[in-house]
């Protein structure tokens, strides 16, 4: 079992791709928390990438299961694909587009 989801994280150069193997419940909630504890450094992605994979994995970085980081959609996906695009700071999620700003005033 298990609420298997994936987040992708877009640059200019690719996306990293974060898997959850507990996480799809709360996707959208969570993701925006995650974007709102980055939001210091949206304007400078390697940092605002790296600050929404550490939210995700705080409590969790010693453990060998739980999360994955790979850079391709990995593990079954059983949740609405979201995808965050870190150039032009907007979110793919339920076939519609956000800012980051209008993500987190939705979903947070």
């Amino acid at each position: 079992m298990g609420a298997r989801t994936n987040f992708e994280l877009q640059d200019s150069q690719g996306s990293v791709w974060l898997y959850s193997h507990w996480g799809g419940d709360n996707k959208s909630m969570d993701f925006a928390k995650a974007l709102e504890h980055a939001r210091p450094r949206w304007g400078d992605t390697p940092y605002a990438i790296r600050m929404v994979v550490s939210y995700f994995i705080k409590d969790h970085i010693m453990e060998d299961t739980g999360y994955g980081i790979t850079s391709y959609e990995s593990g079954e996906e059983s949740y609405d694909a979201l995808s965050a695009n870190f150039i032009s700071n907007t979110v793919s999620y339920e076939q519609e587009v956000f800012t980051f700003e209008e993500f987190v005033k939705r979903f947070a």
